[in-house]
């Protein structure tokens, strides 16, 4: 093995233990699953489904975030509302059944959470 390639390897194989845990691509808690590079993560918002009805109405809100990382103070800007009564009166549901939370994320720097509400 020629020493270039040894050099690439001692670089290389660390390097992959390193970053396996920046890529998350999952349906798990969102506290459970760390992404830094990249996030995207649905959760239910939702635990107790006994006796729930099965309906095809649904309703979404959506925010966008943007962090500023460098300095440290945690600046960010929010678009939108993504309330779970906010979302019901927008759409005129009247009862909600269950709900889930889409979470997308870009180096932490970037974020957009989507709230999908079901019901009448």
């Amino acid at each position: 093995m020629s020493s270039k390639r040894l050099i690439v390897l001692v670089c290389l194989l660390p390097s992959l233990f390193i970053l396996a845990g920046c890529l998350t691509f999952g349906r798990m808690g969102s506290d459970s699953l760390k992404g830094y590079v990249f996030k995207f993560v649905k959760v239910p918002l939702t635990m107790k489904l006994d006796n729930t009805p099965v309906t095809i109405f649904q309703s979404n809100g959506k925010i966008i975030k943007i962090e500023e990382p460098f300095s440290g103070y945690g600046f960010y800007a929010e678009f939108n509302s993504n309330a779970i009564g906010d979302i019901a009166k927008k759409h005129g549901l009247k009862k909600v059944y269950f709900a889930d939370l889409e979470i997308f994320s870009i180096l932490g720097i970037f974020k957009y959470k989507e709230v999908h509400i079901y019901g009448e």
